[in-house]
């Protein structure tokens, strides 16, 4: 009798070898599957929230902040990240309103559920969303805001690498003495916000620091659109210098009245808005001989680990946006490289814990930072007291140190030039 064997592929032989090879390749895929998983989780992002004005008065101001941080970004994360994790920002529009940038804040640390927060534009949103990272104990940077009020309120997780609105203004008046002759008397105006009336009150007590004479101190409205009749006021006082507290529409709007009226003081100053490069490229030749208030320029001395020195800075800005950054590019860039060298540091990875923010924001108080915007040291209001602040001037169409003399480039150009004579 012969005795037959059954070759079915499910009965025994080469039908278990299938099935063990089947079961090898389940292990396989299943190996995989957690190692990508794992993956994915060591490559979590940090994910930083930004309430910010893209809109409304200060949308052009805020989108340059914007800019700074998407820079900041990028290089980080082609750098390979913080810590090894990318760098994701999650950006909102606070249309240049208080009330809205501190829901926008709550709603990024409340729903969003971010690791970390960095600051908009201007004092008086910043000055209403850090209220609200302070209720949660979120380190907030900001390179947009520096109103004296802001380092007041005993907070411990506000910090700005923007010096003080009083003291930003400082190099404005206290070049006079490299003047002659020396101017005697001042006009000051500026609007009637926050960040603009207290670059008003520096003014003043730089004046009287350096024997000036102030004849005309007024605040308007930021809505006014009348600034022939506001500056007619002030020629007819006839003052030496006319310094403004502005921001970049204020100051724009001012140099349009002044050819307007043909009034030339022997100079004028702002506290913000010349040194934006819209400033020149809508002016043209009228911005010449302008002064304005600044914080970095490219051709500071300043170097750090992140982005090089300050004019690499420059170069990388310039090749990804195809404009000069000023200063408040650098202040914002500069908050979040502070940021990012502190979590360096501590070795921090996302997500944050409550404690790990407690000593993220002791980190910030403790620590001086070098890098491309210069040196970064925050006091125990958060404002950065290692960091001077100088006075440029616009001169063939570009900005120029002019003060403090340590830091020139050029010689001031004095008197201002009478309009006729352009």
């Amino acid at each position: 009798m012969v005795r037959r064997f059954s070759h079915h592929p499910y009965e025994g032989g080469s039908g278990m070898k299938f099935k063990g090879f089947g079961l090898l390749a389940i292990m396989a895929v299943a190996v995989f599957l957690m190692g990508a998983i794992v993956q994915a989780a060591d490559q979590k992002p940090w994910r930083i929230g930004v309430a910010v004005s893209l809109t409304g008065i200060f949308g052009k101001d805020g989108n340059l902040v914007k800019d700074a941080y998407t820079l900041w970004k990028d290089t980080v994360n082609a750098k390979g990240g913080i810590n090894g994790h990318p760098v994701e920002l999650i950006f909102y529009d606070d249309k240049s309103d208080s009330a809205t940038s501190a829901k926008l804040v709550e709603q990024l640390i409340v729903s969003d559920k971010v690791d970390l927060i960095l600051g908009g534009f201007g004092s008086d949103a910043v000055f209403a969303g850090s209220a609200v990272a302070e209720k949660y104990q979120y380190p907030m940077i900001s390179g947009g805001a520096s109103s004296n009020k802001l380092f007041e309120r005993g907070f411990k997780y506000y910090f700005s690498t923007l010096g003080k609105a009083t003291e930003e203004v400082r190099g404005c008046v206290d070049l006079v003495k490299a003047l002659d002759p020396k101017p005697k008397t001042a006009a000051i105006v500026g609007a009637d916000i926050l960040f603009t009336s207290l670059a008003c009150e520096g003014y003043k007590k730089y004046c009287a620091e350096n024997g000036i004479e102030v004849v005309h101190f007024e605040l308007f409205p930021m809505s006014l659109q009348d600034y022939n009749s506001l500056l007619m006021k002030v020629k007819n006082k006839n003052p030496d210098m006319l310094l403004v507290g502005s921001h970049l529409l204020v100051a724009m709007r001012t140099i349009k009245a002044l050819k307007e009226i043909d009034f030339s003081p022997k100079l004028v100053a702002f506290s913000y808005g010349p040194t934006v490069p819209k400033f020149v490229e809508d002016l043209k030749g009228d911005a010449e001989y302008v002064v304005a208030a600044s914080e970095w320029t490219h051709n500071m001395p300043y170097k750090g680990s992140v982005f090089g020195t300050a004019q690499d800075f420059y170069n990388a800005y310039m090749a990804k946006f195809n404009r000069a950054p000023d200063y408040v590019e650098a202040a914002a860039a500069g908050g979040a490289v502070a940021q990012q060298l502190a979590l360096t540091d501590l070795g921090f990875k996302p997500p944050l814990k409550k404690e790990q923010r407690v000593a993220l924001m002791e980190k910030l108080h403790s620590t001086t930072f070098d890098t491309f915007y210069g040196k970064i040291q925050f006091d125990k209001d958060g404002a950065n007291v290692a960091h001077p602040p100088v006075a440029v001037q616009i001169q063939n169409g570009k900005l120029m140190n002019v003060f403090p003399l340590e830091y020139a480039e050029a010689k001031i150009w004095y008197p201002f030039k009478p309009w006729k004579d352009r």
